[in-house]
């Protein structure tokens, strides 16, 4: 990482300038992206896992698998990185002014493979074994996608967004702002899905062996179940996960809503699939502009504000059980530690680079950064 700096204010004493080439660390200075070449000494891509439906003396047909890139560094550390995304491949890839790098590019500097999919019936994956149905009456609509993953909002009658003040977005870049409107690709949550997902991502993880799995709102439950069916999950580091598992007989009492009613923590599994979340470190990340109290008004257009309240409530109760049971799991809520204005895609946002020096901290600290 290289900083920008107002020195202006500064005496450059010898002292100074050593606290600046070792340390980095000085008010005043904004981190910016390294530049120059990325060494790759391999890439590709390839589909995974999935069926064959048919008779072969008629018609097979292939479907049901995932799609995976992937890219390997010079002299790579031993454990990869395996971005699996939700309503967008490019979470990991590129920012939304489309100026600077995503983690998947950032990570490859610091030296990780990464291997970045799309989970069947997905993006390039998209040949399913069943129907789908998209209907864009029923998909998010702009003003729903701005005041759900909490740039600011767009409520019922007003013609354009407000964004949060300090939000860690370009908010004087148009098309920066068009382009997160268009990051969302069809994704499907039902119950049939998730088990095709985790079923292919198990393969997957068979395939590539040991790997630091990073997900991201929908995809949260899926790196749960995953690691639940695989015995190569290395790490989870998940951003913003939508839903949660604890043991069967545990299950924590439901959470009050702001409307009114209750709503259950997440699901129970058995003893011995929840005991496999504590072989690896887990971290869990939330954003800002989440509320800590219920706001009865957070109901209609602004009911995403008290789902991600109850969401890292949910969280800790899973972090809280699964520490229980001898795991090692955290519950991070950035401005608690500092880091504010990051909303639901912190890992494409203004400070992405400090998002990825916490990711790359947590790493060193559990000895999964080694070559």
């Amino acid at each position: 990482m290289k900083l920008i700096c107002d020195l202006a204010s500064y005496k450059l004493t010898p002292v100074f300038l050593l606290l600046i080439v070792f340390f980095g660390i000085l008010a005043g200075c904004v981190a910016i992206q390294p530049t120059g070449a990325i060494l790759i000494e391999t890439q590709g891509n390839r589909s995974f896992g999935g069926v064959s439906v048919g008779d072969p003396a008629t018609r097979v047909f292939a479907c049901d698998h995932g799609y995976v890139d992937w890219q390997i560094p010079l002299d790579a550390r031993a454990l990869p990185l395996l971005f699996v995304h939700a309503s967008s491949k490019r979470t990991w890839e590129t920012t939304f002014d489309g100026r600077r790098e995503g983690f998947i590019p950032i990570f490859l500097r610091r030296g990780f493979a990464t291997y970045s999919t799309d989970l069947p019936r997905t993006g390039q994956a998209g040949q399913a074994c069943a129907p789908v149905n998209y209907d864009p009456e029923n998909e998010w609509s702009i003003q729903t996608s701005f005041t759900s993953w909490r740039y600011g909002l767009w409520l019922p009658g007003q013609t354009e967004p407000t964004f949060y003040p300090g939000v860690q977005f370009p908010t004087d870049n148009p098309v920066a702002l068009d382009e997160f409107f268009r990051i969302q690709t069809p994704e499907f949550d039902g119950p049939e899905n998730e088990e095709v997902e985790t079923n292919a991502l198990a393969v997957l993880m068979e395939e590539i062996g040991p790997s630091i799995m990073l997900t991201h709102s929908s995809t949260g439950i899926r790196g749960w179940i995953a690691a639940i069916k695989s015995d190569h999950v290395a790490a989870i580091v998940s951003y913003e996960p939508g839903d949660f598992v604890y043991p069967e007989g545990e299950l924590p009492l439901p959470i009050p809503m702001a409307s009114g009613a209750e709503q259950s923590v997440g699901r129970e599994v058995p003893m011995q699939d929840f005991l496999k979340l504590t072989r690896f470190p887990i971290q869990i990340v939330w954003g800002d502009y989440i509320p800590t109290e219920i706001d009865p008004a957070h109901v209609g257009p602004l009911a995403t504000l008290d789902f991600r309240r109850r969401n890292v409530l949910k969280a800790q109760l899973m972090v809280d059980a699964i520490n229980r049971h001898g795991g090692d799991a955290q519950n991070l809520v950035l401005p608690n530690i500092g880091i504010e204005g990051n909303a639901h895609f912190p890992m494409l946002e203004t400070n992405n680079v400090q998002i990825a020096d916490m990711l790359s901290e947590f790493l060193a600290a559990k000895g999964l950064d080694r070559r």
